[in-house]
């Protein structure tokens, strides 16, 4: 008997003590995140709801920049054929891109929603166009709105020891005349030489 309750009761403990070691797992935050830089744009000089809001979270190993994560909520007005798209320099290549846009609507395929358009040349100030809800043909897509994360990296010839500009574009009018996009649009400057503060 006493041999009996020794062993439940020694099982017991053992269940416990293991349920703790769950309860108390400790979660590593922000791990490798060397800054984060947050934005905020709207489609202030249109009558559209188009806007994007997020932040850019900056990945590296001590001083090193090995990669960055652009997470943005986008509401596209029903109207805007422009919609929202994300620019990046010469030299980051993007390496995954998660969508949930549009979301709430039936029979959703967010890659049929998002195109990536790059250029070889590498003497301009954007080279890739990750555009989201924007339709070529210049006609409404039906808005809506979503979360978009896109990682990108950098090639082996990026300046280590520069300050690059993301760019965020939304919006689209007709101004004299001309079919315009991106009517509205803001650059972020990352730092990729040192850490900030």
């Amino acid at each position: 008997m006493v041999v009996v309750l020794l062993v439940t009761v020694t099982f017991i403990i053992f269940l416990l003590s293991s349920k703790q070691d769950k309860l108390f797992h400790q979660s590593v935050v922000n791990e490798n995140i060397i800054h984060t830089k947050p934005f905020s744009l709207s489609a202030d000089s249109t009558d559209y709801i188009t806007s994007s809001k997020g932040v850019v979270f900056v990945k590296g190993d001590g001083e090193k920049v090995e990669g960055m994560q652009i997470v943005a909520q986008v509401e596209i007005d029903p109207d805007d054929w422009g919609g929202v798209s994300f620019l990046l320099p010469p030299h980051w290549v993007v390496s995954n891109i998660t969508s949930s846009y549009p979301e709430n609507v039936t029979n959703n395929a967010p890659y049929e929603h998002i195109a990536t358009l790059t250029t070889a040349d590498t003497d301009v100030e954007w080279s890739t166009s990750i555009e989201i809800g924007r339709d070529p043909s210049n006609l409404p897509t039906s808005g809506g709105s979503g979360t978009i994360v896109i990682d990108i990296v950098p090639d082996q010839n990026v300046n280590p020891n520069e300050t690059i500009q993301l760019g965020v574009a939304v919006g689209s009018a007709i101004r004299n005349g001309y079919k315009v996009v991106g009517t509205d649009h803001i650059k972020i400057p990352i730092s990729i030489a040192q850490k900030e503060d």
